[in-house]
């Protein structure tokens, strides 16, 4: 079964945007006068709805406006009441709302949201090619920070993070929430381990106690010669 809420607030979007019988679709100068641009600055810029009939189903409805973005007009996105965020890419064309390039999601419909085949969700992370047990495993590695250089695909968009087992190509995959493909490249940073830490510490304190024996024999030295 459907979330209703959730319908009913993408149609209001979608009357909202596009118009209907009572009133005119949402232009981009109606956009800009809604989220204070260039008052508040050059963007991206937020508003959001305020409560009114066909939103009582969601937490909230936001529209966040990128005046700077060539493809990426308009940014939609509906919060419904278990915090789920669907997000709804549309492109200004001088006329009306249409959807951009690159794949982005835009239908301002509340499709069926589920994990691809093959996905699993874990702590808000998405992982490729793995089973269930590797996938918790990777999970734990990197609440504890040990996934060093360990690659994964990262959305530009909603900052979701897939990772994906060495049998996965990287360029099949899509981000799962947002549907768009164009995923950046990204690798956990590369940070000193504990042996790596424990060996430098090990080295720092034989070159100091060189060191202190060189200046001992200098000293001894120094004081046979000044005692001549």
């Amino acid at each position: 079964m459907g979330d209703t809420g959730l319908e009913r607030a993408f149609e209001k979007v979608r009357a909202i945007l596009e118009g209907d019988v009572e009133h005119p679709g949402l232009t981009r100068q109606d956009l800009e006068r809604l989220v204070g641009y260039p008052e508040r600055g050059e963007g991206p810029l937020a508003y959001t709805l305020p409560p009114q009939p066909g939103l009582e189903g969601v937490r909230a409805v936001r529209f966040f406006y990128y005046p700077r973005d060539p493809e990426v007009t308009l940014i939609v996105e509906i919060e419904d009441k278990n915090g789920k965020r669907h997000l709804r890419h549309l492109k200004w064309n001088g006329l009306a709302w249409v959807p951009p390039r690159g794949g982005l999601k835009s239908d301002l419909t509340a499709t069926r949201e589920t994990v691809p085949v093959g996905l699993k969700e874990i702590r808000g992370d998405f992982y490729a090619g793995f089973t269930l047990e590797e996938a918790q495993a990777l999970a734990e590695r990197i609440r504890k920070g040990e996934t060093a250089g360990e690659k994964y695909l990262l959305c530009p968009t909603d900052r979701t993070r897939i990772l994906y087992s060495p049998s996965i190509s990287p360029a099949t995959l899509s981000c799962p929430r947002c549907g768009t493909t164009a995923l950046l490249h990204k690798a956990f940073p590369i940070a000193p381990t504990t042996n790596y830490l424990e060996a430098k510490l090990e080295a720092l304190l034989e070159e100091q106690t060189r060191l202190r024996q060189q200046l001992e024999g200098l000293e001894r030295y120094l004081k046979r010669k000044l005692g001549e």
